[in-house]
């Protein structure tokens, strides 16, 4: 008899322990076990956008998810977020380290810009000042300037490949256009800004030098 109710007990204890999470997952019954899970308050409101992100992630994916709990499926899609954050925040450790690499050989400075019109076209201009920090001549290279307010939010970006060799030890200067849209937000601040408010960040995708050998 005691050994019944010992029985009758643990089973009662793990009953009691179960919840929507430990439900497996069901196509079917989604929706009411998503209900259940929500009200059940076990989850935070970021755990519960992770889970249901996994569970669309899988669908689009076909990927099956039948036989899995709840439980089971938050904990795979926080494993991924996790993964995809640590790779997103080495991704950006590489790029920074590559943009003061090749940032400290190469620096760009923009001492003018403007606005002008051409053959019926509008046009935004750019003076931009290259020095070339190296012992060796530069023959080309190619990256992109961000142009940001005084905040560091960025307005604009612009991709630039240029063919124009720079000495060592050398700056070499020269302007630069973009079409002007008059119904760019983006292209109205840059026009009406002073260039005292804004800020240019610099990022060098590869340097090719005179004698064949690259920076990238």
């Amino acid at each position: 008899m005691k050994k019944t109710l010992l029985r009758l007990t643990l089973i009662g204890i793990l009953t009691s322990c179960s919840g929507p999470l430990d439900k497996k997952y069901n196509e079917d019954t989604l929706s009411q076990d998503a209900k259940e899970i929500k009200k059940d308050g076990d989850l935070t409101e970021k755990e519960v956008q992770v889970m249901a992100g996994w569970i669309v992630r899988a669908k689009m994916k076909d990927e099956k998810l039948e036989g899995k709990t709840y439980r089971e499926i938050l904990e795979e899609a926080k494993d991924y977020k996790k993964e995809q954050e640590e790779l997103t925040e080495k991704t950006k450790r590489q790029e920074e380290e590559k943009r003061q690499r090749l940032g400290s050989a190469l620096t760009v400075a923009m001492y003018d810009k403007g606005y002008q019109k051409y053959d019926y076209e509008d046009y935004l201009t750019y003076s931009l000042a290259f020095e070339n920090k190296t012992d060796k001549d530069i023959r080309a290279f190619k990256g992109s300037i961000s142009i940001n307010d005084l905040f560091d939010t960025k307005i604009t970006s612009v991709s630039l490949t240029i063919d124009d060799p720079i000495e060592a030890g050398t700056i070499f200067k020269g302007t630069y256009t973009t079409d002007y849209n008059q119904f760019s937000d983006e292209d109205k601040r840059i026009r009406n800004k002073e260039l005292a408010d804004l800020k240019v960040v610099w990022t060098p995708d590869k340097i090719i030098f005179a004698d064949g050998s690259t920076l990238e």
